[in-house]
């Protein structure tokens, strides 16, 4: 499907490394434990929420700049939003958003999860012929972390937001990936989870997006739709 493309870079969290529970279906679950019904259209709302907030939104940008990255307040903070994204119009927000951030700090104890079609396509592509990359907004250097979730020989290149302080969706992050792997930006695929972060960061600075989207949270993104990593060796026709 992509006759030009040369390279494939993955996104890291939601995409080839899962936690689980994922704290967003933790959320759902502690509304749930507190007395809270949810539709269906509140549930999709509030997940392209958490979506739109961690690609570096402004209201993220204002949370860490006021309250500091991964501090106790930045979380109950995040709290506070994420149940307003519910839109439950309950009195509790306030007391709702304290309860469930006292949960997590309690019980949210998330494993590292990596599925299983991820290494056989990985291997695939690079048998293919591709040029495989990770390329994420992590502060630290992936080499690490690639390692742990036992992927690290897989990827011809890494390179993390921090390590050249630009973090998608600027194109800044793309380009210096494309750079690394020695194509153009129109020779490479970008694969993530995020719409906001990874699809139009990715189509912003040349490479061709591709969505993983299970749920179908963005029922039009103006890209190819992957229901899991393996549905990719079909879209690239191996």
């Amino acid at each position: 499907m992509f006759p030009t493309v040369t390279t494939i870079l993955f996104d890291l969290d939601g995409t080839l490394r899962h936690n689980e529970p994922t704290g967003f279906e933790t959320f759902i679950a502690y509304l749930t434990e507190l007395g809270c019904v949810l539709t269906p259209a509140q549930t999709a709302h509030a997940e392209r929420w958490m979506h739109y907030y961690w690609s570096i939104a402004p209201e993220m940008k204002t949370d860490i700049e006021e309250l500091g990255a991964d501090t106790p307040e930045f979380w109950r903070r995040h709290a506070q939003r994420q149940v307003a994204a519910f839109e439950l119009n309950d009195a509790r927000g306030q007391t709702l958003a304290d309860q469930v951030n006292q949960l997590f700090i309690e019980r949210y104890r998330p494993l590292n999860r990596v599925a299983a079609d991820v290494r056989p396509t990985l291997e695939g592509l690079r048998a293919a012929g591709y040029t495989v990359g990770l390329v994420s907004n992590r502060s630290q250097p992936l080499g690490p972390i690639a390692a742990e979730i036992g992927l690290a020989d897989l990827f011809h290149v890494t390179l993390a937001a921090g390590e050249i302080g630009s973090f998608k969706p600027d194109p800044q992050i793309f380009l210096k990936a494309v750079d690394l792997a020695g194509c153009a930006p129109a020779q490479a695929a970008y694969v993530g989870d995020n719409f906001y972060a990874d699809i139009e960061g990715a189509r912003g600075a040349g490479l061709q997006p591709v969505l993983i989207d299970p749920r179908g949270l963005f029922p039009d993104p103006g890209c190819p739709v992957l229901t899991t990593i393996g549905d990719l060796a079909g879209l690239l026709g191996l």
